[in-house]
């Protein structure tokens, strides 16, 4: 009983990690019709900045946080204004590769400033418990508490407020957004500043769980693309359960199943699932949005 519970917690906090990164490219996806490859290094920049703040300044950790997605955001933004604003009406293709050499870019900057060593950052909540038996770091509590809250929070989000709706409504036919008033260029600088202020919380999440280094959001942006994969574009809350049920997968069944290779179960359930439904399993056939 202590392993499973042990391995389910694991597991969860794993799955709300890559839920809330997959969500982030989700929104980006349905705004702007792109798929962001430097999604995995800005989980590792919002990882750096925290241990920046923090570490670098002793600044305490929720002014740290709270700074950190403000910085994230505006990184997000520059980001548009850079790969995507410039490369208006070329080839998806074309921007999706930008955002590629943004991702290189990205490393190498985070690299000069930090360095290459890894390094540590401290939880805010130190210690552990037993829960059933298994001892539970409170990290792992607190990442799996304040992810299922934001988490349901950008669902309402989009369920409820008007930006919500026109990041639906672009993702649907932007051409007729347009007509509808809805201003596409502001939506996208809006999204892409979401979605990077989503991936640093990951980064500033994760971060007090081991040693840091500059390959931390690659593993995460994998998992959160397989999420979306299988949970389907069109679906905010498939994608969360595709995220959260990733982590349970690798962590539970690859607890007790074939171990050493428990980080390619999430990509044979992906396959299995574009084999079988293609736009994903809470998704619904939709025509891809246009730059």
């Amino acid at each position: 009983m202590a392993r499973f519970v042990a391995l389910f917690l694991s597991g969860m906090t794993d799955g709300v990690v890559a839920a809330l990164a997959a969500v982030g490219l989700l929104v980006l996806n349905k705004a702007t019709g792109i798929v962001n490859f430097a999604h995995g290094d800005l989980i590792t920049l919002g990882a750096y900045l925290g241990i920046w703040l923090i570490n670098g300044h002793g600044w305490g950790y929720v002014p740290a946080v709270t700074v950190s997605l403000v910085l994230m955001f505006a990184v997000g933004v520059v980001m548009e204004r850079v790969s995507l604003a410039p490369l208006r009406g070329k080839s998806v293709h074309v921007v999706v590769i930008a955002t590629l050499g943004l991702a290189l870019a990205l490393r190498s900057l985070v690299g000069i400033w930090q360095g290459t060593d890894p390094k540590r950052l401290e939880s805010p909540v130190p210690g552990r418990s037993t829960v059933f038996g298994a001892t539970v770091t409170h990290h792992r509590l607190l990442i799996i508490a304040v992810a299922l809250v934001v988490l349901v929070a950008v669902m309402g989000f989009f369920a409820r407020t008007s930006w919500g709706r026109q990041v639906r409504a672009v993702a649907a036919d932007r051409v007729m957004a347009q007509l509808a008033g809805v201003r596409a260029g502001t939506l996208s600088m809006a999204a892409f500043g979401f979605s990077a202020a989503l991936a640093g919380l990951c980064g500033l999440l994760v971060a007090p769980l081991g040693a840091i280094d500059l390959n931390l959001g690659f593993g995460i942006m994998l998992n959160s693309f397989a999420a979306m994969v299988i949970g389907g574009s069109g679906s905010v809350g498939g994608v969360v359960i595709a995220g959260v049920g990733i982590g349970l997968i690798e962590r539970v069944i690859g607890g007790y199943v074939l171990t050493d290779y428990s980080e390619a179960f999430p990509f044979v359930v992906m396959i299995l699932a574009i084999a079988l439904r293609p736009q994903g399993l809470f998704g619904q056939r939709e025509h891809a949005a246009r730059l």
